[in-house]
């Protein structure tokens, strides 16, 4: 990746190794997601795991789209 910017690498990157990444895998049917909870009852897909190619043309299934669970249960 290139990046161009005027303004000092230092300062563009600062705090991004502190960033606390909050993803959970998730199992559903054949499926694994990787999803980013955003509410004890919502999370958002990040990435998703199939062996079936078909699951990647459906769009319910397509990164950024929310899901609804309870996470608070596997706590």
């Amino acid at each position: 990746m290139i990046f161009y910017s005027t303004i000092p690498i230092e300062t563009v990157f600062d705090g991004f190794d502190q960033m606390k990444l909050n993803y959970k895998e998730v199992q559903m049917g054949h499926m694994t997601m990787v999803v980013e909870p955003t509410s004890d009852y919502q999370a958002k897909i990040v990435r998703l795991i199939s062996p079936v190619a078909q699951d990647y043309l459906n769009p319910k299934y397509q990164p950024g789209q929310t899901l609804y669970f309870n996470f608070s249960d596997s706590h």
